[in-house]
Formats: C-alpha cells, structure tokens, sequence
C-alpha cells in the first residue's frame, strides 16, 4: 500500500461495479444511472460547482489487474469516493449522464472548473481498505468509527439559523416581486412555522436537506405559482402562528389543489441568489449554444388573439423541442409556420412566403430602412430553403441550430406584424 497521498488522473480511474450503496452491476452506466437516482449526485456536483472539491477527503485507490502495456500508466477503481468520482465524471461529459438528467448536468458544466486529477491513497487490495470503509460509513462502532454531530453540536458551528429556511424562501419571493419588504416584516417566524412543516415543503415543492442549499423540486411555473399563493397567505393572515399542527397540514393539502400545477417534479435546483465570483479565468470561454428557439410570450397571445389551434401548437413545438438534437425537425416546423402565417395574411399557394414578403410588403409594413429589410429577407430565404430542402431531398437537410435560432430572432418584429394583420 502506498500510504502517501498522490495525484492520480481521472482517466484512470474507473466507478465501482461492486460498491456497498448498490447491488453489483456490469457497467459504469448501470452503476450511473442508479447513482443519479438514488444517491444524490446532482446535488453533491451542484455543490461541487459552487464550492469546490471537498479538500479534506481523499479517495481510495485499488489497481486494476490486468495487462499493461510497456509504458502505459496503471489504471484504478474507486473503492472509496464512488458518488464524488460520478460527479466529476459528469461535470467532464454530461452525455454520460442519464437521459433525462443531462441538461441539468449540462448547465453545471458551463460554470465547473475541469477536474483533471485527484488526490488518492492506493491500497494493494479490498481488504486493506476495508477496514477505514467501515469506520468512515459504520457508524460509531464504540468510537473508533466517525461520529455525528448531535443538534447542539451543528448550532455551535453553524449559528443560530433557526429562522434560514423561511429566510431564504422569503428573499427569493421578493426578488420574484411576490412579496414586498414592508410586507414580510414580522412574518419571518410564521412563515418558518409552516415551512418547517413536511407537509408543506412537499405540497409547495421545497427541498431543505442543507440549509445553505434550499431548492425546489417543482417546474419554476409551478413553484412560482404554489409560493404566491402561500405568501399572499400569509400577508393577508390566513397563514397565522397561531396555526396547530393538524391546521397546518390542512393547509398543505388546500394548497396542493391550486389550479395550473402540472404535477411534474424536476432535478432540484437552488433559491439563493448566487454570489459573485471573483473572475479566476484570463482566456476567453465560449458561449454556451443556443438550446432552443427563444419563446416570445407576445407572438403566444397574438396567436391566441387570432384563434389559430394550427399556428400556436407550430409555435410551441418549435419552441419547445431541443434545438441540438432537433434542428432538421425544427426546420421544417419553422417553414409550416411561416407557410401558415403568410396564408392567413393573404398569401396566394403559388408564391413563397420569401416572395409574398417582398421589399415593397415589407416597406409598406414599416421596414422603410434597408440595413433593417436585408437581413430580414436573407433570414426568411434561409428559412425557406431550410425548410424545403429538409423536406425534399433525399439526404440535404439543415442541421444548423445556431443560425436557425438566429434567424427567428431576427424575425421576432415581422412575426408580430404579420399576426397583427390577420383577421381574428
């Protein structure tokens, strides 16, 4: 065993497939998926992001056996560090993520500093380590093992942070505008009263494992909506401190019946305000690829003014569909949807809606200056050609999501004009 730690490059070090948290399994993806489901991976790679690699545990080692190679580094498994290692391995590549958990681990990624190597003990073998696996994650075990604070302890650390949780609820519904700072005076200690209760952090969508990270894990459509609800409550007294706890848990159910909640749950994602970072990085760091095209809450109840069912359910899908996996798709439903506008506009079938809107359509609507008119119309003629091309031909399509995306933005004032002249 060598018993000084080392840095070891993460390249070489493989999740284990055999680990105590989990039954044995045949893969690093097995073994990921379940890690992400089960041990709270995402969380402890959020809090990687925000503060870093905790400095004070190490990682331990076993060496693969195999054949290497003349030259060839050794290669490792983790036999302690098994959720820390599949964290950075998804900060690294989040594709290895699951599914449905890889734009959460792509946004971390945009903010995380690589980690390239870490610090490890190599042991020779399982039994060497097993002893310290055990008193790390057994327990007391009469002393030896690591023992937990009691509450007393955690305060003596922490503070008195009694009230955090409502705190940090609180300042993020002012900063939402839910509530002013005149009106939350004097409800701080209400206001934790009912968030302290179980109930009601599950019914609104509040996850408070750490108070230094209170998140939710409702969509923020909902959070929003169930979190107006519960402080215009609480202004206007319907939630009081005199409240039992019985009264309370009645609360919780009324409020899990607000009308508009979809009911979904999503990947927890923090309420507090991030701090400001000290800029660390003197290269510049390329801007993050659009994911989908930009939603204008304007062109939605403009369509919805004129009553087409066609041109919003259009809009919401190409809207709504992810721009990097789906850009031929989005093509073509960009082109049905000016193909759909113009007709409602007066287009005739024979002429294309690049034509329809010709230099004279587009003076007459407003666009009098020709540095506004060109890129107007080579938007709209890439559009169409996007389009058609995707549609026709038999192995051309668009795959272009960055220009596409650019090009509906640069439409964003024709598509207003054009729904204001269709008769509702």
């Amino acid at each position: 065993m060598t018993s000084r730690p080392q840095s070891i490059s993460v390249d070489h070090i493989f999740l284990d497939l055999k680990n105590p948290r989990h039954e044995p399994y045949r893969s690093e993806e097995e073994v990921i998926d379940y890690l992400c489901r089960n041990e709270y991976v995402y969380a402890l790679a959020k809090d990687m992001v925000e503060i870093g690699l905790n400095p004070l545990e190490l990682f331990a080692l076993i060496p693969l056996k195999e054949e290497r190679k003349r030259g060839a580094l050794p290669r490792y498994v983790v036999a302690e560090g098994n959720r820390r290692l599949c964290a950075i391995k998804l900060l690294r590549d989040p594709e290895l993520a699951p599914a449905d958990f890889r734009k959460d681990f792509r946004r971390l990624a945009e903010s995380a500093q690589r980690v390239s190597e870490v610090l490890a003990v190599i042991f020779d073998n399982e039994k060497q380590v097993s002893a310290w696996l055990e008193r790390i994650h057994g327990g007391v075990q009469g002393g030896v093992g690591r023992k937990p604070w009691n509450p007393e302890q955690k305060t003596r650390h922490i503070g008195d942070r009694k009230n955090l949780l409502a705190q940090t609820v609180l300042d993020y519904a002012e900063k939402r505008g839910f509530i002013s700072a005149n009106e939350r005076k004097g409800r701080l200690t209400t206001a934790q009263r009912y968030l302290g209760n179980a109930f009601v952090r599950e019914a609104i969508g509040i996850e408070s494992s750490s108070l230094d990270s209170v998140s939710r894990n409702r969509p923020a459509e909902d959070f929003d909506l169930l979190l107006q609800r519960f402080v215009r409550d609480l202004v206007d007294n319907t939630v009081h401190s005199r409240s039992n706890a019985d009264t309370i848990k009645d609360y919780a159910r009324t409020i899990s019946g607000v009308e508009g909640l979809t009911n979904k749950r999503v990947a927890a994602e923090s309420l507090a305000i991030p701090a400001a970072r000290k800029k660390q990085r003197r290269n510049p760091k390329e801007p993050a690829k659009p994911k989908s095209i930009t939603f204008d809450g304007g062109i939605e109840d403009g369509l919805k003014r004129i009553g087409s069912y066609k041109l919003q359910k259009l809009y919401f899908s190409i809207c709504d569909v992810g721009l990097d996996k789906h850009t031929p798709l989005i093509s073509v439903g960009v082109w049905s949807f000016f193909e759909t506008l113009t007709a409602r506009c007066g287009r005739t079938t024979d002429v294309p809606f690049p034509n329809y809107l010709s230099k004279a359509k587009l003076t007459a609507m407003g666009f009098t200056d020709r540095d506004r008119t060109r890129p107007i119309t080579l938007a709209l003629e890439r559009l169409s050609a996007y389009g058609n091309t995707t549609k026709h031909h038999d192995t051309s399509a668009n795959f272009n999501g960055e220009q596409l995306a650019n090009d509906i933005d640069t439409l964003g004032e024709l598509i207003h004009k054009l729904i204001a002249e269709v008769k509702s």
